[in-house]
């Protein structure tokens, strides 16, 4: 094994959507809650079956919405404009279409994302974002699409434009 394919290189990452986090803290709580409620009133059964589904149910719920619902993430030290050019470029002969947030859903993992685009075929959003904390743009990624291979083409020839080969 050469020293260069051991090293851990950057790439896309998997990330949960924030409403899928969100549910799971809302489930975590309610069931919860609903356990210490069920102590309160003396209903021991309930309170060991809430706490169960407490520890399994919420996990299993976020982890079915990252798999169901992707969001692929890829970070780079560049700036924006180069980014969204270089996105553009890789993309230019699967025919990108101009969006908005709105376009994309409730738009709010696309908010403060210049430029947006829609792409047909595999149907996915891309949009750039620039970190206003540091100085990192992420390239956002939500597919739309069931066909895997594509968007793993897709995602590497956009992440073979972005990314310096070693």
């Amino acid at each position: 094994m050469s020293a260069g394919q051991g090293a851990a290189r950057p790439g896309w990452t998997r990330r949960a959507a924030g409403s899928s986090v969100l549910l799971f803290f809302v489930l975590s709580g309610g069931l919860w809650l609903g356990s210490v409620l069920s102590w309160q009133l003396d209903q021991p059964e309930f309170v060991v079956v809430l706490l169960a589904l407490a520890a399994f149910f919420p996990l299993g719920w976020l982890a079915v919405g990252m798999r169901t619902r992707p969001v692929w993430a890829l970070q780079v030290r560049q700036e924006p404009t180069r980014v969204a050019d270089a996105v553009r470029e890789a993309i230019r002969d699967r025919n990108p279409m101009p969006a908005s947030p709105a376009d994309v859903g409730r738009g709010g993992l696309f908010r403060g994302c210049n430029p947006i685009f829609r792409v047909a075929e595999p149907l996915c959003f891309i949009g750039i974002f620039r970190s206003p904390v540091d100085a990192s743009t992420t390239v956002l990624l939500i597919p739309r699409s069931p066909d895997r291979v594509s968007l793993d083409r897709l995602r590497t020839t956009i992440g073979a434009r972005l990314v310096p080969q070693a």
